[in-house]
């Protein structure tokens, strides 16, 4: 039986827990850059490509890109993660909870239309 991972819990000055942050967190290479890994609203797609492009080399050098990758698909995380985009694990099969663009939309479907066509027999 393999052991589960344990996580950190971050506390807040005034006490109150956050959201458990896995160990491997603190290996990340874009600690405390997350504007270059989630977008603002509206982001102009040019821009989004800029964007993701500088999140992608980062990701490449990472140490912890697999776990990242990994725990993105499984809690269905928006933003860039892992060096994959949201469209990118929509077309694998992990769609975020929360699709806000139609290219997003557009590669969840296809996913599984894809994983249909995959099992008929």
């Amino acid at each position: 039986m393999a052991a589960s991972p344990m996580l950190a819990v971050v506390v807040e000055p005034a006490g109150l827990a956050l959201e458990p942050r896995a160990p491997w967190m603190a290996f990340a290479a874009c600690g405390g850059r997350t504007s270059l890994f989630f977008g603002p609203p509206y982001e102009r797609p040019e821009r989004r490509r800029r964007r993701e492009a500088t999140a992608a080399t980062l990701c490449a050098g990472c140490p912890v890109g697999e776990p990242c990758r990994d725990q993105a698909r499984r809690n269905r995380e928006s933003g860039y993660w892992g060096g994959e985009t949201e469209e990118q694990r929509a077309a694998a099969g992990f769609a975020p909870l929360a699709i806000s663009r139609r290219a997003v939309r557009q590669a969840a479907v296809d996913s599984r239309v894809v994983g249909q066509d995959s099992c008929a027999g």
